[in-house]
């Protein structure tokens, strides 16, 4: 049998839904807080009494689906075998961004290898992070290209000539304020709570917090260009956003990252180098400016859209992963 052990309740549903339709159970073995979370936060969840549902729950001839950070307190108490191993365990949903929490991590997910564990990985880099540091066995390390249907589906909608950016992790949203200020273009930022920005410098730059999904969708439908500011550094990023752009056909201008490489390919003439303003400057001004250059990354977007559609079911391609 397969057990499907979420960290948060109603994640990755797209996933979980496929597979309880085959017959999988489905259990959450963290708090029910949903929404982005600090770091302060999922540590905290690791100790949740939601753990506790684990015990008795699984035989070990049956095979688990671990999403999120709950799976380092569920491997230790494998590890101490306060509980039984399965035949087959995966995890899914554990990238970080900041070096120094990849190095913890690296040292706890190193520690607590057992025989039958896998990951499922969202980037390459979380791969051959998961191989080279944590000493995976590569047959071990499967990549995933997530896809769900996102909720706050919004109206296809005409261009206003804006910017828009949104999103969470792994952000440059400062990198992205020197870029737009000389620009007569009006940027919206949609952010997280948790992301630190400064004051921007022109009065048609609006930087608005934690919006519902469909407020969200709503101004990128209306954006003329997507900036999507990224670091250097970290994992998987920018995914949600990039699915919303994909959505609408909308054209992108990425800071170059392998997560978004996988998904628009490497030759993707929007993406710019990291940590370099006037390369983000050039590339918005020419996608606002020049009609047929808009044109030109939003078919590549669009092209993109239809690739991922023929992938078929991301729930199939992870109970590929679970049984093989």
């Amino acid at each position: 049998m397969i057990h499907v052990l979420l960290s948060q309740s109603g994640a990755y549903r797209d996933i979980t839904s496929y597979l309880q339709e085959r017959g999988a159970r489905v259990t959450t073995i963290g708090p029910q807080a949903q929404g982005m979370r600090g770091k302060a936060a999922i540590v905290l969840a690791m100790l949740s009494p939601r753990l506790l549902r684990c015990f008795g729950l699984w035989r070990k001839e049956d095979r688990l689906l671990v999403v999120g950070w709950q799976a380092l307190p569920l491997l230790a108490l494998v590890k101490a075998r306060l509980l039984p191993r399965p035949e087959r365990l995966l995890v899914m949903g554990c990238f970080v961004h900041g070096q120094r929490a990849r190095r913890i991590t690296d040292r706890v997910l190193r520690a607590l290898r057992l025989p039958g564990l896998g990951f499922i990985a969202f980037s390459p880099g979380e791969a051959r992070n998961l191989v080279a540091r944590v000493g995976m066995s590569p047959k071990d390390v499967h990549c995933h290209l997530w896809r769900q249907e996102l909720d706050g589906r919004a109206a296809r909608q005409g261009d206003d000539g804006s910017i828009f950016a949104g999103g969470f992790s792994n952000r440059d949203y400062d990198l992205l304020l020197e870029a737009a200020e000389p620009l007569a273009a009006p940027l919206v930022i949609v952010a997280s709570q948790y992301n630190q920005i400064r004051q921007p410098a022109r009065g048609s730059t609006r930087i608005l917090r934690d919006l519902p999904e469909a407020e969200f969708e709503g101004l990128l439908a209306r954006s003329s260009v997507v900036a999507m500011p990224l670091r250097g550094l970290g994992e998987a990023c920018g995914q949600s956003v990039l699915l919303r752009v994909l959505r609408h056909g909308k054209p992108l201008v990425a800071t170059r990252h392998e997560s978004i490489e996988a998904y628009l390919g490497e030759d993707y003439p929007g993406f710019v180098p990291h940590d370099d303003v006037q390369a983000m400057r050039q590339a918005l001004a020419g996608a606002l400016e020049q009609p047929a250059r808009r044109e030109e990354l939003a078919q590549r977007v669009r092209l993109a859209a239809d690739r991922l559609e023929n992938r078929g079911e991301p729930g199939a391609e992870i109970e590929r992963f679970l049984l093989g």
